[in-house]
């Protein structure tokens, strides 16, 4: 134990003072240590949330400490011994209760999980901090940092924004090197890997590229200012193992990084205690709560809670407890909500069990203002017999996942993959008629449920309209008895008002449809012509709605990916699949370096405008399912190559095997060799329409049939 650290620690905020300092590498081993190294703790409270600063956020506030600029105060609020709380950790925290007194972090958290980035006592994190020292940074910094996490193992540009897909598969073929056996690695098998390094464009100087947690550990080797000394810094034997020559302006953005280092060490972190302030329960208005009002205002750089991270945090509050069993409850239910859904809908499914049926609003003010009669004192309550493991939510969660879930070939359930993209709303209606029908046999449903999730998928008009509608459903429940209500749910939800608006657009039966390949048409008139003046809605919706491919292809994704377990919340970036253009992107989305000279000029016209092209080439009928790794390997292959096996490439690809047209469009549309791919014609457009066109055609067809939705019409 670090004696002078702990009497500093010891001897914060004497005499009733509420403002204090220590210096950020003693501050940093503190925040570290939780719970066995000093005498008071250093925690988190069970209202705070884990680590959500971006890249960019995470860079510029290195940047800040290494140019010596202030970061604003450090929060903390005294904590008694046996206090619910948890780990300062930049992985998954539990909270339980600590044996010491101590202070929780209030307000600082992101900032402090950021400065532990490159701090060499780093616990278990999924984020890696980088200094490049091969350039300078931007807007007068002196150093460029880098940031790679388990999602982006190769991670991010140097704004902080992600990699094109381009770079990404570069940078997967660079590591890989032509060894086979990385070919099937995760993105969380490559970022725990030590070689892994962000990735530059070309691969170019990555040997310049060191972990920043390393570099701190090394100021310990003391060196002095000759060249010859210096080597013994952790830095310079790096590049003496790589055979490196460094040249003089190198070998002093090094120098200067190490100074700027030891510099570090010496700043101090402004520390401000918050007072004790006794609970108000009976509240109406929780804006009028102390420490809710104070994590509504302080702000620090940092990301304000959301309203459903605001009210869960009310919750753990009241409840502590509620923090660990919730996110237990995620491994068994967590592929279909996040834990702040989780308690939304166990509260949501509480209010309407003991308040006669009514319906919520799902606001801060009603939260707190029934929060306390929910809860109770005791495992009785209603919310706790929800929440708690074995209770009537999970018991719903888990007769939901047996009821929905994919099964055999013919099957028309949804596949696991598909389970993150389900709307809550929704959820919640099917899960409130399970809460009610729990004693019966509701497996007889499972054909109307499916077929209800299905259209919802695809006819809702975003988050708003999706709540309204499940106000609508619900109510409709609450009414009846017997089988899921799927139809009389349908007919309400589509039902015209008095200004012809319907909450969903209803579904139409596109069995007599004809193709037309001698017009290239503008997005307005490709809607009116194939789904009809009316249903211009139903065609965007559907068109756009590219991942209920994981449904339509669900045959042969459960076979490929049998071992993976989706999140939900989870980055889209951090899945073993990709949404792949059947048509590759490069051929169509940018107009640098394309061909046009042999379209008319009315045809060109149209192509050249970006919204029409991107409208063509980013509907449903030009997108794929596809192994991230078969994705990394094809490049922007043409699709022509792919094509030689029609009967089996087709089916895996949730393409018509029959259309013998529709083959010879998509090899058209995608020529084999690469250098047509960038020479467009009226002959290439129009087949590349006709084979989107006939896709869509083909997938919706599909989608009506299987699902059987001309019972509802």
């Amino acid at each position: 134990m670090n004696n002078k650290i702990n009497s500093e620690i010891k001897n914060l905020f004497p005499d009733d003072c509420t403002v204090a300092a220590l210096q950020i590498k003693p501050y940093l081993q503190w925040a570290a240590a939780y719970p066995k190294e000093y005498e008071r703790v250093l925690a988190m409270p069970p209202i705070q949330r884990g680590f959500v600063w971006k890249p960019k956020q995470i860079q510029e506030l290195w940047d800040s400490l290494l140019r010596g600029m202030p970061i604003g105060s450090i929060m903390l609020k005294a904590s008694k011994p046996n206090e619910q709380s948890g780990e300062i950790v930049l992985g998954k925290r539990t909270v339980q209760k600590n044996p010491k007194s101590g202070f929780h972090l209030m307000d600082g958290q992101q900032r402090t999980l950021s400065m532990l980035l490159g701090f060499p006592y780093l616990k278990e994190a999924q984020h890696k901090l980088w200094v490049d020292f091969s350039e300078s940074g931007k807007n007068g910094s002196q150093f460029q940092f880098r940031v790679t996490t388990a999602a982006q193992p190769f991670g991010y540009a140097n704004d902080g924004s992600r990699f094109s897909l381009h770079d990404r598969r570069e940078a997967r073929k660079n590591w890989e090197n032509g060894d086979e056996s990385k070919k099937e690695k995760t993105n969380q098998e490559i970022f725990d890997d030590e070689t892994t390094k962000p990735w530059k464009a070309g691969g170019k100087r990555q040997e310049y590229l060191f972990e920043v947690k390393n570099l701190w550990q090394g100021l310990g080797l003391d060196p002095t200012d000759s060249v010859l000394s210096v080597d013994r810094w952790i830095v310079f034997q790096a590049f003496m193992q790589n055979e490196i020559e460094l040249d003089k302006a190198t070998h002093v953005r090094i120098m200067k990084f190490r100074n700027a280092l030891m510099q570090l060490e010496n700043q101090w972190i402004a520390l401000i205690k918050i007072p004790d302030v006794k609970v108000q329960a009976d509240l109406e208005d929780p804006s009028h709560d102390y420490l809710t009002m104070l994590f509504d205002r302080i702000s620090s750089g940092g990301t304000r809670l959301s309203p459903d991270e605001l009210l869960f945090s009310m919750i753990k509050q009241s409840w502590p407890d509620a923090h660990n069993i919730v996110y237990r409850l995620q491994e068994e239910v967590g592929s279909l909500m996040k834990p702040t859904d989780f308690v939304m809908t166990a509260f949501r499914l509480a209010m309407l069990q003991s308040n006669d049926s009514k319906d919520p609003e799902l606001s801060a003010t009603m939260f707190h203002k029934h929060l306390a009669g929910l809860l109770g004192n005791d495992d009785t309550s209603v919310l706790r017999k929800m929440i708690s493991e074995g209770g009537t939510l999970v018991t719903a969660f888990k007769t939901l996942i047996e009821i929905i879930e994919y099964r055999d070939d013919n099957d028309a359930g949804i596949p696991k993959l598909m389970f993150p993209y389900l709307n809550e709303s929704m959820l919640q209606v099917i899960l409130y008629w399970l809460v009610r029908n729990q004693n019966d046999n509701v497996q007889e449903s499972r054909d109307e449920i499916i077929r209800f999730i299905l259209f919802w998928f695809v006819c809702h008009q975003g988050a708003k309209s999706a709540y309204t509608a499940s106000k609508t459903a619900i109510e409709i429940i609450s009414k009846t008895t017997g089988g899921f209500p799927s139809k009389q749910i349908y007919q309400e939800l589509t039902k015209k008002d008095d200004n012809g608006v319907s909450l969903f657009h209803p579904l139409i039966d596109l069995s007599n449809n004809l193709l037309d390949s001698s017009v290239f048409h503008t997005p307005l008139d490709r809607e009116k012509k194939f789904f009809g003046e009316q249903h211009v809605v139903l065609y965007r919706n559907f068109t756009s709605r590219i991942d209920l491919l994981l449904w339509l292809q669900r045959k042969s994704l459960k076979q490929t990916f049998k071992d993976f377990i989706p999140l939900a919340g989870q980055d889209d970036d951090n899945v073993p699949y990709d949404l792949d253009h059947l048509v590759p992107q490069s051929n169509w989305s940018s107009l640098n370096g394309l061909n046009r000279e042999g379209m008319t000029q009315e045809n060109r016209k149209i192509f050249e405008n970006l919204y029409y092209r991107r409208m063509l080439g980013n509907s449903i009928g030009n997108y794929r399912v596809l192994s991230s790794s078969v994705n990394r390997s094809r490049g922007d292959e043409p699709l022509g190559n792919e094509l030689v096996d029609l009967k089996i490439q087709w089916d895996d690809y949730a393409l018509d095997s029959n259309d013998e047209i529709e083959f010879q469009k998509w090899k058209q549309a995608s020529p084999i060799s690469k250098d047509d791919g960038f020479k467009w014609n009226d002959e290439r457009l129009l087949a590349f329409q006709y084979a989107v066109e006939s896709r869509v055609l083909y997938l919706y067809k599909r989608y009506f049939d299987e699902m059987k939705f001309r019972n509802w019409l």
